[in-house]
């Protein structure tokens, strides 16, 4: 999936009466649907806007995320070094990116979460800020560990006959080839201890 900027130049540009009647419209919009909208500003690493869908995702009050670090320290411990290092060196290095990993609820569980990234620079090329979505990608993570589970089950029984519940042909063929590779590695016959 591949993230493009909005191209706003092509968008109507409204009269001055009509500027406080599109904001509106434009955050309805945003606030609207499910994908969570959030802008930081890089210098002070402060978010200056939070969609209030977070709330009914994390349980985190909208006011609750002020900082970079609100955002670090609701990351899962077992992913938050490594997904902050990568969005911060892609940040800086000016890279569109994406980030899966599990946030924290307030209730201690967890949701599985994509936070697509759009870097803003400045007149002179540098981090201005960061304007993205945090979307609910918990369905689609359940759904993949569910898939996983299948194909593992599906393979422990690719090994057994259907109607013993014995070892089949195919389990034996790759004993087989395990055993004879072994032999072959330290040089013995398939028939010595």
């Amino acid at each position: 999936m591949s993230v493009h900027p909005a191209r706003w130049e092509n968008v109507r540009k409204p009269a001055n009466d009509d500027v406080d009647a599109d904001i509106a419209v434009y955050k309805t919009l945003l606030e609207s649907t499910l994908a969570i909208p959030w802008r930081i500003d890089w210098q002070t690493k402060q978010f200056t806007y939070f969609g209030p869908q977070i709330e009914a995702l994390s349980g985190w009050p909208r006011e609750s995320w002020q900082s970079v670090e609100d955002w670090k320290s609701r990351i899962h411990p077992n992913e938050r070094e490594y997904v902050y290092q990568t969005c911060v060196s892609q940040s800086l290095a000016g890279v569109d990116h994406e980030a899966d990993f599990r946030l924290l609820t307030q209730e201690g569980g967890h949701v599985w979460v994509r936070d697509i990234v759009h870097v803003v620079r400045d007149e002179h090329g540098a981090v201005d800020s960061l304007i993205g979505f945090m979307i609910d990608i918990s369905e689609q993570k359940r759904a993949e560990h569910e898939l996983l589970e299948l194909k593992g089950q599906l393979e422990r029984l690719s090994y057994q006959d259907g109607l013993t519940g014995l070892s089949n042909r195919r389990f034996f063929d790759e004993q087989l080839d395990r055993v004879w590779n072994i032999s072959a590695r330290e040089h013995r016959s398939l028939g010595s201890s």
